[in-house]
């Protein structure tokens, strides 16, 4: 669909969300490349499950990518695992030990450094692709303190502060070569990388769709991305979506 991986970049000083921004403009974005949206705050800023994603001016990456996939990609439900993967890739090549929380949150020591949101926009003849994603970066630990999870940053983590736009630019680069690959190739290809940065492997957790709660082991990732989990009949499971947690 994309004939150039040109990237054309769109700032904000503020925002409600950048990825309501990017659904409410998916008609006017040129088609031909991949736009990212990124504010400096937001206003209303927004994880999976519509939780609240506290988005300070200034401190972190808030930013979405917005390009077009053909209505016959069979890609679209990995794409926020493969932006879990080019931002944990970035994250350890700067020095950061982090794991993937299927999936596709970002840990550190167990707090949450950065989370994926994807959303998708049909249209006419294709789907506009709205990938947003947020990382911590220099975000003081008396706001890290106010969220409903345990978190950390990036200057939490190393005691020093870090230029947000280098490591913006790292993760879209990164996150272009990725999206080549996974196009050509599939997930297959990222599924034992993805698999080695798996939080909690081997360890009893739980599962919940909203619906069902299942506990289990967590075994390991399959071909299409899917959690395989071993529940206590010793049966093992794949499941496509949902929430996990320590046990």
């Amino acid at each position: 669909m994309l004939k150039s991986k040109q990237v054309n970049y769109i700032n904000f000083a503020s925002l409600d969300s950048t990825n309501t921004w990017a659904k409410s403009n998916a008609r006017i974005l040129d088609p031909q490349y991949i736009t990212c949206i990124t504010a400096q705050e937001q206003t209303a800023g927004r994880g999976r499950f519509f939780r609240k994603w506290l988005s300070p001016k200034g401190q972190n990456i808030y930013a979405t990518l917005y390009f077009q996939a053909g209505k016959n990609a069979s890609y679209l439900g990995n794409l926020a695992q493969i932006m879990s993967l080019s931002c944990s890739s970035v994250l350890r090549e700067m020095g950061f030990s982090a794991q993937i929380k299927w999936p596709n949150d970002l840990l550190i020591g167990g707090k949450k450094i950065a989370g994926i949101l994807c959303e998708i926009v049909s249209l006419d003849d294709c789907f506009g692709v709205v990938l947003g994603f947020g990382v911590n970066v220099n975000m003081s630990k008396e706001l890290l303190d106010m969220i409903d999870q345990p978190a950390t940053s990036l200057a939490e983590q190393s005691g020093h502060s870090w230029e947000i736009e280098k490591v913006l630019e790292a993760i879209v680069n990164r996150f272009i070569q990725d999206l080549d690959t996974l196009e050509k190739l599939g997930f297959a290809k990222f599924q034992k990388e993805y698999e080695e940065l798996l939080a909690y492997k081997g360890q009893l957790m739980s599962w919940s769709d909203g619906v069902r709660h299942i506990k289990g082991i967590c075994h390991s990732i399959s071909e299409d991305g899917k959690l395989n989990l071993i529940i206590p009949s010793g049966e093992m499971i794949s499941l496509s979506a949902g929430e996990i947690k320590a046990v």
